[in-house]
C-alpha cells in the first residue's frame, strides 16, 4: 500500500507551532506538563500535547437504521450517576455533583474563571458540528437542518447561512478551507469543501455510504471516516485546489468492521474508533494497520452500542478515549513503539475511576468531548453527557474537576480555543459561548 509523506505530521499553517494542535490549520500557545500520565512510570512523554479532533460533531440520530437510538443506551444503565467525585491522584475536589436518578436537572453556577458570553439560535434541529476560526472573528456550526451557519464570535449574530446539501456529520476548518461531511440519504455520503474567502464550494471525488461521521488532516492528506465502515484518504493539490481520492481503508485491508465514528491524527500515526468500541493506530508512512485495541469501551464478550466510542485526544504521547459508557480512558504509549504495537493494551487510567467500595459513579453516555487550555495554560478536557444539561469539565493530568458549564442539554458538538472562547452545540440547535477569565 502506499505510504504517505506527512512530513512532520498535522498542518501548522496558522498562528505557529505550538503543542496545541486542533487539526485546523492554525497553531496555538504550547502548553508543557513533564507529569502527563506516567502513573510513576517515569515516561513523561513529550511528543505532542492536545491534537483535538474537534472535527466529529458528536452522534447522529441517524445511526437508529443500524440499531442504535436515543433512548437505547439511555435506559441500559448509562444514566447520570450519584456520589462525590474521586480524580486521579487523589487531587480531586469530591465536590459530589453527581444526579441521584428521579432528581431534576444538574443546574450549577460556572466556576469563577469562565464568563458566559451568548446565545445563539437558529438552528431548528440539533447542531452536529462546531468549529472556531479566530483569525476571522467566527463561528461555523453545522445542524441536522441541512444547513452551515456563520455567527461573530462577539456579537453572536449569524452572518450567513448556507444550504449543506445534506444533514451535516462533520466538519473541520483547514486554512481557508472548509470542510464538511455529510449525507444527503441513508445510503448517499460526502465531504464537501468550502472556500471561506471566495464563496466557493466543490464536492470531493469518491462518496461513503451513508453519513460522514468525522474527518482529520495531515499536510496535504483528508481523512473521512463514514457509516459504512471505511476510512478514505484524499491528497490535496495546491495547485490546481483539487483534492484526489489516494488510498481507502476497509475491513478487508485491516480496517474497521461498524461505522467509524472519530478519528485524529499525531506525528505519524493516524488513530480511528467505531461503534463496536475498537480503537485502530494506523502508520501514515507505510499505510496499514499497526495495532488494534479490541472492544477498548464497553463489554469484551458481546459488542453494544454502549462501546461506541465518540472521541479520541491525543495528549503528550496519550490517547484519551470516550464512549456512550459514560467512561474516559488513557492509553499509555509503548517507548520505544514497537513494530505492531504503539499503546499499551489496557488503559492506565479510567475517569470515573471505583471508589474503595469498589463502585464507580456513573455518568451518562458521552456524547462529545473536547480539549483545551485555561488562561493559565492548564490543560483541560470537556466532556458533555446524554441526559444532563451540564458540560463537565476536568484538569489534566489528574482529571480534578474543575467544574460545570450549565444549562447545555445533550450537546453534540464542542469546540475551544486554549485558554480563549468555549463553544457548544445542543440536541435543540442552540448555540452557547463562554470565555475563560
Amino acid at each position: 500500500m502506499a505510504s504517505m509523506d506527512t512530513g512532520d505530521g498535522p498542518s501548522r499553517s496558522g498562528r505557529g507551532a505550538g503543542q496545541w494542535q486542533n487539526n485546523r490549520g492554525s497553531g496555538y500557545s504550547s502548553y508543557n506538563n513533564s507529569n502527563a500520565y506516567n502513573n510513576n512510570r517515569g515516561r513523561g512523554s513529550n511528543r505532542g500535547g492536545y491534537n483535538s479532533p474537534g472535527n466529529r460533531g458528536g452522534y447522529n440520530n441517524s445511526y437508529s437504521q443500524s440499531g442504535y437510538n436515543t433512548s437505547g443506551y439511555s435506559n441500559q444503565g448509562y444514566g447520570p450517576g450519584a456520589g462525590g467525585r474521586q480524580a486521579w491522584g487523589g487531587r480531586g475536589r469530591g465536590r459530589g455533583r453527581g444526579r441521584a436518578a428521579g432528581r431534576g436537572p444538574l443546574q450549577f453556577p460556572d466556576p469563577e474563571d469562565i464568563k458566559f458570553l451568548k446565545v445563539m439560535k437558529g438552528h431548528t434541529k440539533k447542531v452536529t458540528a462546531i468549529t472556531i476560526n479566530p483569525e476571522a472573528q467566527q463561528i461555523y456550526t453545522g445542524s441536522a437542518d441541512k444547513t452551515l451557519r456563520i455567527w461573530h464570535m462577539e456579537t453572536g449574530q449569524c452572518i450567513q447561512t448556507i444550504d449543506a446539501g445534506g444533514e451535516v456529520d462533520s466538519m473541520l476548518l483547514s486554512g481557508k478551507m472548509l470542510l464538511v461531511g455529510l449525507h444527503c440519504s441513508p445510503e448517499e455520503g460526502m465531504v464537501r469543501a468550502w472556500h471561506i474567502e471566495q464563496g466557493s464550494d466543490l464536492v470531493l471525488p469518491g462518496r461513503h455510504r451513508g453519513a460522514v461521521l468525522c474527518l482529520a488532516q495531515a499536510a496535504q492528506y483528508l481523512f473521512s471516516g463514514g457509516q459504512d465502515t471505511t476510512i478514505k484518504i484524499w491528497s490535496f493539490d495546491a495547485a490546481t485546489q483539487a483534492f484526489q481520492p489516494l488510498i481507502e481503508f476497509t475491513h478487508a485491508n485491516g480496517g474497521h468492521d461498524s461505522a467509524v465514528q472519530c478519528l485524529t491524527v499525531e506525528q505519524q500515526y493516524l488513530y480511528s474508533a467505531d461503534w463496536h468500541g475498537n480503537i485502530k493506530v494506523w502508520s501514515m508512512q507505510h499505510g496499514q494497520c499497526m495495532q488494534t485495541l479490541p472492544h477498548a469501551h464497553g463489554p469484551s464478550s458481546q459488542p453494544t452500542y454502549a462501546g461506541l466510542v465518540m472521541g479520541l485526544l491525543p495528549y503528550q504521547g496519550y490517547l484519551l478515549s470516550c464512549a456512550l459508557d459514560g467512561s474516559v480512558k488513557i492509553w499509555a504509549p509503548i517507548e520505544p513503539p514497537q513494530p505492531n504495537s504503539v499503546l499499551e493494551t489496557t488503559p492506565n487510567y479510567s475517569h470515573p475511576p471505583s471508589c474503595e467500595n469498589g463502585q464507580k459513579e456513573e455518568y451518562g453516555g458521552i456524547l462529545a468531548m473536547c480539549g483545551t487550555s485555561d488562561s493559565k495554560q492548564s490543560a483541560v478536557v470537556l466532556t458533555s453527557h446524554s441526559q444532563e444539561n451540564i458540560i463537565r469539565m476536568h484538569g489534566l493530568p489528574d482529571f480534578e474537576d474543575r467544574g460545570q458549564l450549565s444549562a447545555i442539554k445533550d450537546a453534540r458538538a464542542l469546540a475551544a480555543l486554549p485558554g480563549g472562547m468555549i463553544a457548544a452545540g445542543d440536541a435543540a440547535g442552540t448555540v452557547k459561548t463562554w470565555q475563560w477569565r
